[in-house]
């Protein structure tokens, strides 16, 4: 009797498990169909999301693997297609259209542009959320807490260190420290030379920009609507000013005053030593102030949500100008002398006077640019959002003088440090060109 017991649940536990296996199945199978209708409709960031999300209940099906692998390639996501591609080569190691697949991806930064690929590191993790260039290393911020040090000359890693939160902004660094932001609100300071965690200091709410650095300050934005103002020597607070509304620009420093852009639209300014305002209600615009100011010749440049550029005094904070770009502008102006050449997300690169505001050229792309473009060997060099390729532009006709494929789309920079440019890319890489 018990014998036959036991044989009725082991044939009820089979029979469960086979239903089990056949609706995975066919999800798996409603899955896999979904996201091939959106790769034959090209919209790729769909099909994207769909094979991940079915790949958390199936992570070694070969089938969702390749075609995850396929959608990150028509992305032109060469190297993160290249990482999924060769877990279905160890799964199905015969498998030769796989091979031939592998073998056609751009994996590796190109040559071109007058810029030499001097090396490129490549790491595991989650994606990056800044990075900074200071005495000869670079430090690169990502989004589970990782800080990683690199020798800037080699590429090697220096030292490789985890902060106790999620990291959320890019950091900001000296040849003594680095500081970065956390998702909790924490701001922590590293030791540039060993990695070490030297302090923090706790903000109300997450911070989302890289600190800006003095010799003997650090003055850092929060999602708490404060401007906090800390000591370089003992991380402790010297002022704090509150505007009321999130922060998630980084502050510039110039003249004794200190600029910083908040979410209700306004600039505001403040006395960089007490905290003091310069402007009781701050210089009003007509979107979120998310772009780090530029400051040159008593004048401050900084960009909108309204999509203007905006050129006041720094002192009184009257409008010299201001400029009307196709979308909202986050990236940071860029002084070339008489030239401010900006940037949008309105897929607008241009360059406008400096004194007046007239526009002497504008180059438009295919994606929205978010960062501010980098001026190294006489050229501007810049990404777009979701693409794997470097532009250069020549600064004085706005001319386009060509472009190199990364080998992944570009997250952070670009970044001139030296006789150097670097770029991260959005699998985590860092790569260096000369």
């Amino acid at each position: 009797m018990q014998s036959r017991s036991s044989l009725i649940r082991t044939t009820i536990t089979i029979v469960l498990v086979c239903l089990l296996l056949a609706a995975c199945s066919g999800e798996s199978a409603r899955v896999k169909r979904q996201a091939e209708q959106f790769m034959a409709e090209g919209h790729l960031p769909e099909a994207v999301l769909t094979y991940r999300q079915a790949l958390i209940s199936r992570p070694d099906d070969p089938e969702l693997l390749r075609g995850l692998g396929t959608a990150l390639a028509a992305q032109g996501r060469g190297r993160s297609a290249a990482g999924v591609l060769i877990q279905v080569a160890s799964l199905k190691p015969g498998d030769a259209s796989n091979q031939t697949t592998l073998a056609k991806l751009v994996t590796q930064p190109q040559d071109g542009l007058d810029l030499t690929l001097a090396w490129i590191t490549t790491t595991a993790g989650s994606e990056p959320v800044g990075m900074a260039a200071e005495a000869g290393r670079i430090f690169v911020a990502y989004a589970d807490g990782r800080l990683w040090a690199l020798d800037q000359g080699s590429g090697h890693e220096a030292w490789d260190a985890q902060a106790p939160d999620a990291l959320t902004s890019a950091p900001a660094a000296d040849s003594g420290q680095v500081w970065v932001g956390a998702g909790d609100g924490s701001i922590f300071i590293f030791d540039a030379g060993s990695g070490k965690i030297l302090g923090s200091y706790h903000t109300g709410g997450a911070v989302m920009a890289a600190p800006l650095l003095t010799a003997d300050m650090a003055y850092c934005s929060s999602n708490d609507g404060f401007l906090y103002a800390l000591s370089r020597g003992t991380g402790t607070l010297a002022w704090k000013a509150e505007i009321g509304s999130a922060l998630h620009a980084s502050p510039v420093v110039g003249n004794g005053a200190v600029y910083v852009g908040a979410n209700d639209g306004r600039l505001y300014g403040f006395q960089s030593a007490s905290g003091e305002r310069l402007w009781l209600y701050g210089i009003p615009t007509q979107g979120a102030v998310e772009s780090v100011p530029s400051l040159a010749n008593g004048r401050i440049f900084f960009g909108s949500g309204d999509g203007r550029i905006y050129a006041l005094d720094a002192e009184t904070g009257g409008e010299y100008w201001h400029y009307s770009t196709p979308d909202a502008v986050y990236a940071r102006p860029l002084v070339l002398n008489d030239q401010l050449i900006t940037a949008s997300s309105g897929l607008e690169l241009a360059s406008i006077g400096v004194s007046d505001g007239r526009p002497s050229w504008s180059v438009l792309f295919e994606h929205p640019i978010t960062e501010a473009p980098a001026f190294f060997k006489g050229r501007l060099y810049l990404f777009s959002r979701g693409d794997p390729r470097l532009f250069a532009v020549e600064a004085r006709s706005g001319k386009l003088l060509g472009e190199l494929n990364s080998g992944d789309w570009i997250a952070q920079g670009p970044l001139v440090s030296g006789a150097d440019l670097i770029l991260v890319g959005k699998d985590g890489s860092v790569f260096l060109y000369r």
